[in-house]
């Protein structure tokens, strides 16, 4: 707690051991693990043999990236990212329960050879949960699940889920002639309401190309211009994607929570696809009507994690109310803010101590659902 604050950190991450895959991967796909050959800053995976598993190439080559990485995180860079460091970062600011994403876990997924996807997925997700044993009630993880075969998407959603604890699950980019819409999601979207977990979106792709993708190999300036793109605008094709296309129409109870991608855009955007699909611009709107606007559909039904720093919260909340965003740190990732600033930086927001509340716990339990806080002390305060 902070300052009389019950605090949910809704999206930190992970940094996985170089040996994950050799410790974790099953018998089967065993001989065709990916082989970690470097780690850079004690955070990104580059592999051997020229693999590319696509999404951190280009910023391998960013030097700034991983030079601050000691000055800005100390004790937990130099003990390699263990729990206990975690947990000790979280009782210095407040942190009371954090729910944790991959960061090289990401690429599996979207493998080449689909069995080594799904193998590394489960793999991930054994790794998570056993990071997570000694502190189930500070430390949660969101799951990764196979991004190319939707039965085994199910199978392993049930399995992280029920079996393992998850809390929520990363949605997989779209399988390209499959995209979300496609009946054969269905099972999908109805195992989330049925298993009452929310589907994070975090920098998914609804399809290709990906809109950063013009300033891939680009390098220098490139590269920055290319990472302020993904999160953001992935996140907004994303999300209309899911209003428009009437999936969250069809399963009412379908959570989306938007993830590391800022929130000053929201305003803007449902404006925007509300102005599409009923006001002046409708023309282009081939399609019965929704049911609801989308910025009724967002506030049934989204939530939005925000940037402690961001300057434009207020006006987020003046437009949208404030019970649909969330409080994220992104620790310890390279362009993270450092651990005394995220906090720090949502108090001084110019916001309501009942907004501060809701962003910082309420909305979270609403969005994770009960299994967030189950077994944690702060649950009935």
């Amino acid at each position: 707690m902070r300052n009389g604050f019950r605090v949910i950190d809704a999206d930190a991450h992970f940094y996985e051991p170089a040996d994950i895959w050799d410790r974790y991967m099953e018998a089967e796909c065993y001989d065709l693990r990916p082989r970690v050959a470097k780690v850079h800053g004690k955070t990104l995976f580059e592999y051997e043999g020229n693999l590319s598993l696509g999404i951190f190439d280009d910023v391998l080559e960013a030097e700034p990236l991983f030079s601050q990485m000691e000055s800005k995180f100390g004790h937990a860079f130099r003990d390699g990212w263990t729990l206990e460091s975690r947990l000790k970062d979280m009782d210095t600011e407040g942190w009371d329960i954090q729910v944790c994403l991959p960061t090289n876990g990401f690429m599996a997924p979207a493998h080449s050879i689909p069995e080594v996807g799904t193998a590394m997925c489960r793999a991930y997700n054994n790794w998570a949960n056993d990071f997570c044993r000694d502190a189930p009630d500070r430390v949660k993880f969101t799951a990764i699940v196979p991004g190319k075969n939707i039965d085994e998407m199910v199978s392993e959603i049930v399995r992280a889920v029920e079996e393992l604890g998850a809390v929520s699950i990363v949605m997989p980019p779209a399988i390209p002639d499959k995209m979300w819409h496609h009946p054969d999601y269905d099972p999908v979207w109805k195992l989330a309401e049925d298993l009452e977990f929310p589907l994070s979106i975090h920098g998914t792709s609804s399809g290709s190309p990906n809109a950063n993708s013009r300033y891939d190999g680009k390098g220098g300036a490139f590269i920055s211009l290319s990472e302020a793109i993904r999160f953001p605008f992935e996140n907004m094709i994303s999300m209309g994607h899911f209003i428009y296309a009437g999936i969250i129409d069809r399963y009412p109870d379908l959570k989306l929570l938007i993830l590391e991608s800022t929130s000053g855009w929201v305003p803007f955007w449902l404006n925007r696809m509300e102005k599409y699909c009923e006001g002046r611009q409708s023309v282009f709107f081939d399609e019965q009507p929704l049911g609801l606007t989308p910025l009724e559909y967002f506030k049934r039904q989204c939530a939005v994690a925000s940037d402690a720093d961001e300057p434009t919260i207020k006006y987020v909340v003046d437009y949208i109310g404030d019970d649909n965003i969330v409080f994220n740190t992104d620790y310890p990732h390279p362009d993270a803010p450092g651990t005394t600033e995220p906090l720090h930086n949502m108090m001084e927001q110019p916001l309501s101590d009942e907004s501060k509340r809701k962003i910082l716990w309420d909305n979270s339990v609403k969005v994770y659902g009960e299994r967030l806080i189950s077994g944690h002390s702060l649950a009935k305060v």
